[in-house]
């Protein structure tokens, strides 16, 4: 190894050690638990997810940029309709988007936050109950889950049984949740 590499090596350890301990990364041990691992277009994610949500029996939280896919709110829905803790956090840029759903999901009562205007909400996950998380690069949008976009290579993975990882996930979306705010349904439009 030349004098240049051990330079190189030993400045990116010095800069990831600082940035480390600057955002608190923290390392979450998973010792045990299973992992699924889905490819969209070629995987029917929202069947599979629509499918996890059908088997949680405490909460179902879902943080996404967007949310577009009616078997995927639909399956939120039902959650609500079965009695879980059901939260939906959107960013505000979209929250009040024509093809979205923030308008049925809070018409049937699940409470949905938004995002602040200004700042950008790009998480894509979903917390099940105390030990399941599942979370990627898909959106939760009709054309990403819904087979529509076939040029896109997306993925979503669900990990099961890992309630350290669920933890970290739950205590983001509550940092997230105090800075959103109640969704509030747009107004009809008067007819003058």
């Amino acid at each position: 190894m030349t004098r240049g590499n051990v330079f190189a090596s030993a400045l990116g350890l010095a800069l990831a050690l600082t940035c480390s301990a600057t955002h608190g990364a923290e390392r979450v041990p998973l010792r045990e638990g299973d992992v699924d691992v889905y490819f969209a277009p070629e995987d029917d994610f929202a069947m599979y997810l629509g499918f996890d949500l059908s088997k949680s029996q405490r909460r179902v939280w879902l943080a996404g940029y967007s949310l577009t896919s009616p078997t995927l709110a639909q399956a939120v829905i039902q959650a609500k309709v079965r009695g879980l803790d059901v939260q939906v956090l959107l960013d505000a840029s979209v929250a009040e988007e024509k093809n979205g759903t923030a308008p049925l999901l809070h018409k049937n009562g699940v409470p949905v936050w938004v995002y602040p205007k200004g700042a950008s909400m790009q998480h894509r996950f979903v917390i099940c109950d105390d030990a399941r998380i599942g979370f990627g690069s898909v959106d939760f949008t009709r054309a990403a889950v819904g087979g529509m976009s076939k040029n896109r290579a997306e993925n979503f993975n669900l990990f099961v049984g890992v309630p350290g990882l669920v933890k970290k996930y739950a205590t983001e979306f509550e940092r997230l949740r105090a800075a959103a705010a109640p969704y509030v349904p747009p107004k009809p439009e008067s007819k003058l």
